[in-house]
């Protein structure tokens, strides 16, 4: 039996910490049927102002059939505007093809 094709990226957030920064991240990807392969977050005290710095990072995963006029591109665009109404870098990179450590 065949795998499915699927498609791959990755993610990372760094900024600052605020309330339901990972589901909004999440509902970005699950709004173009994205799953999470996997993740990871961190908090750290930044040296001035107090203040916590947070970082999330991983992979999501989609899996043919993909919806129609699916597109990496739409998806990494929706997460940049994101990253700025929350005052924060989202970073999101095709990996589509390469090899993956689970």
């Amino acid at each position: 039996q065949q795998n499915p094709k699927k498609v791959a990226g990755r993610f990372k957030l760094s900024g600052a910490d605020n309330p339901g920064i990972v589901h909004k991240l999440t509902s970005v990807l699950a709004h173009h049927s994205l799953t999470i392969g996997n993740m990871k977050t961190e908090h750290e005290s930044c040296p001035f102002g107090g203040a916590e710095l947070f970082t999330m990072e991983g992979r999501a995963l989609g899996y043919e059939p993909l919806a129609s006029g699916f597109e990496l591109e739409k998806v990494r665009n929706e997460l940049v505007e994101l990253g700025e109404s929350l005052n924060c870098d989202i970073e999101f990179d095709d990996i589509t093809g390469h090899s993956i450590r689970h």
